[in-house]
């Protein structure tokens, strides 16, 4: 039934990023540039060049079908990340609890926004997941490969070369640099002047400005709509950035050497990086399907777990929902789903901290015994 509620989503008429996509590419066709007129697409497009050139073969279709054919993919896409998770935690998907996560998933709101909207979301989160799919399988070139090109299209997820660094991972970080500059090469060699533009104008918005609409989730959209501008502000966005960004490489630090943990902490920087971006749109939090996942496999291994799945639980709610008139309550909260990520990202920060603790410290009444 959860299914075929969001198969409604093949009903709406228009999805307006994928708009973007779609009469981007006929904008340049046209000889202007789509990051300053719009051609039937409700704004100028803001993505990557490189996203342009790979819809392209989306051009060969009308808008009509050729939007429903992006809708059909994007699903695809969504439950293939899925699928791989459940293989990566050795978990049936085909079980109860399996149907389950799916009902769950199906009913997220970002889930429905992300599809609704025509966006992206989904074909990064299967990259990023076949990137550490693949590094679990020590297929070093096919894991760089699929991490440059989720960061080509989307800058997403920012945190993972410094965790490749970390761990040491230099066949990985070389493919994937290696990679990253072809992908942008080529989309530079097909219309320099697009890419310059975009770099130089349209870039740098993304990591200034305040973004204070109730669909903007991050730390600085709840800072932005909490505080009057001034230098408070911007001093408590800085530092509060920081400490949530020390905090988390500090346990990953602690941590490293633990190999049962690598996908835990991959999914905590998942977390940071919606939580530190300078703008997370609602739909961006699909991508906690990712950390979603591992850690409630993680804490289903562990005895006593009816507080922290309870905590998961909550965290799930508070991400998934959708206030239709946010401007009714309190401004407080319309931060829920900032409040829910904050909440994973604690989690998994206390279940990374407490296995890297010795043993002496984590059973205390065993080791007395």
């Amino acid at each position: 039934m959860s299914f075929l509620i969001l198969m409604r989503v093949f009903l709406i008429k228009l999805y307006p990023d994928f708009s973007q996509y779609y009469w981007g590419l006929k904008t340049i066709s046209q000889g202007l540039n789509p990051y300053v007129f719009a051609w039937k697409s409700l704004t100028p497009t803001v993505y990557p060049p490189f996203v342009l050139f790979l819809f392209s073969p989306f051009r060969l279709l009308t808008f009509f079908w050729a939007e429903k054919l992006w809708t059909f993919f994007s699903l695809l896409f969504l439950y293939s990340a899925v699928y791989l998770i459940f293989k990566m935690c050795k978990q049936k998907l085909f079980s109860s609890s399996g149907f389950l996560i799916l009902l769950l998933v199906s009913l997220s709101f970002p889930v429905k926004f992300t599809l609704g909207m025509g966006q992206i979301n989904h074909l990064i989160l299967l990259l990023f997941v076949l990137s550490i799919y693949f590094l679990e399988k020590r297929k070093t070139f096919l894991s760089g490969l699929s991490f440059s090109l989720s960061l080509a299209i989307k800058f997403f997820p920012i945190f993972f070369p410094l965790y490749f660094l970390l761990k040491k991972k230099w066949k990985i970080l070389f493919y994937f640099m290696i990679s990253f500059c072809v992908l942008s090469l080529i989309a530079f060699i097909v219309n320099p002047q697009i890419n310059l533009y975009f770099y130089k104008n349209i870039f740098p918005s993304f990591l200034s400005g305040w973004k204070t609409e109730y669909y903007n989730q991050s730390l600085t959209g709840f800072i932005g709509r909490s505080f009057s501008q001034g230098l408070f502000r911007e001093l408590l966005k800085d530092t509060l950035s920081l400490l949530f960004i020390l905090a988390s490489f500090l346990a990953i630090v602690k941590s490293l050497k633990i190999h049962k943990l690598q996908n835990m902490q991959l999914g905590l920087l998942v977390t940071l990086n919606l939580i530190v971006s300078n703008f997370s749109w609602q739909h961006h939090f699909v991508f906690l399907i990712f950390p979603f996942l591992t850690t409630f496999f993680y804490v289903r291994k562990m005895k006593k777990n009816l507080k922290v799945l309870f905590t998961i639980f909550i965290s799930y709610l508070l991400i998934s929902f959708n206030l239709t008139n946010s401007n009714s309550v309190w401004v407080l909260f319309q931060s829920h789903v900032f409040y829910g990520a904050v909440l994973l990202w604690a989690l998994q920060i206390f279940l990374i901290w407490k296995d890297s603790l010795p043993l002496q410290l984590r059973f205390p009444s065993a080791w007395k015994r």
